[in-house]
């Protein structure tokens, strides 16, 4: 293919000038004609912000049909120097929508350069609520607490302060339960706990919280199970003989912390065979554990009946 010589390349450029600045005269000729569409306006809600609160997001913009000048409607479609439109909500609690119908009074006079035909949006929802405070008191849970596996809670759970005042939309803070419930959100916790953790609560972007955040401690330990053979003590037996039990120890079941498995000795237990309290329909009892130490956890006997013997003779 041969290359355009000089002379054709410029009457080229000429056209393509032609034919664009005929077009941008058409365009701007256009734009000074009257015509109707459909444009968004932003909406911008005036209440009193001290003592209401939205709880859900509020409408952002309106549909309206609106006929003008192309220029200002050409404009408006672009969001160039859009005044949002106002709508002044006196109690806002007590209104929960504004129809489509009622809608052309509250902006028409707001829209300038323009007029308006019909709104097309048809209903906008409000939601705002009155803004209230409420004092609530602390309770951990703990039976949420996450610990590495082994591991458990050796001193009760301290916490400051004891309570946190909610400030936020009065229909959140009246449907909450009267304490406030606040879980640890560390996971596999293996030593001692001492840490600010956050005041969570439902709709937590709308509350605020004083303070936002409480200091929790309390100490863990590894434990293991461990069982511990003792000799089992009976009461109430006769003494003519005429009635015993086979079995002379029992084992203990029970979980210890690792720092104190030593301290644990046998005679720290005492299991107990009560003669009263025997079963009359099948000759058995429930063997009762009477002492062990305080610091030992999950403690169980690996017998739950003992058969009673009768000597017939």
């Amino acid at each position: 293919m041969k290359p355009l010589r000089p002379d054709k390349t410029n009457r080229l450029r000429v056209i393509i000038l032609c034919v664009f600045a005929a077009t941008t005269f058409w365009f701007l000729n256009a734009l000074n004609e009257n015509y109707s569409t459909t444009l968004k306006y932003p909406l911008h809600f005036v209440y009193d912000k001290e003592k209401y609160i939205a709880v859900d997001d509020l409408p952002e913009n309106i549909q309206v049909n609106v006929s003008g000048l192309g220029w200002n409607l050409f404009r408006n479609s672009l969001g160039i120097k859009v005044t949002p439109l106002r709508i002044v909500l006196e109690s806002p609690p007590e209104l929960k929508k504004i129809t489509g119908g009622t809608l052309p009074a509250l902006i028409s006079d707001q829209i300038s350069e323009v007029e308006l035909n019909y709104v097309l949006t048809d209903t906008l929802h409000i939601n705002i609520d009155r803004k209230a405070s409420r004092k609530f008191p602390i309770k951990i849970d703990s039976a949420g607490i996450s610990l590495s596996s082994g591991y458990r809670l050796i001193s009760s759970i301290r916490f400051n302060p004891d309570s946190v005042t909610l400030e936020g939309p009065e229909g959140i803070l009246t449907g909450m339960p009267d304490t406030l419930l606040v879980s640890i959100p560390q996971k596999e916790v293996d030593e001692n706990f001492k840490e600010d953790v956050p005041v969570n609560t439902p709709n937590n972007n709308l509350i605020k919280r004083n303070p936002p955040t409480l200091n929790i401690a309390f100490g863990v330990e590894e434990f293991t199970e461990v069982s511990e053979s003792t000799p089992l003590k009976t009461m109430g037996f006769p003494e003519n003989g005429k009635a015993y039990i086979e079995k002379n120890t029992i084992s203990v079941h029970f979980f210890v912390s690792q720092s104190k498995r030593d301290l644990v000795k046998p005679d720290d237990f005492e299991v107990i065979a009560d003669y009263k309290d025997m079963d009359m329909t099948d000759s058995t009892l429930t063997p009762k554990l009477a002492k062990h130490p305080g610091f030992i956890q999950e403690v169980s006997l690996d017998t739950a009946k003992i058969k009673v013997h009768f000597n017939e003779k």
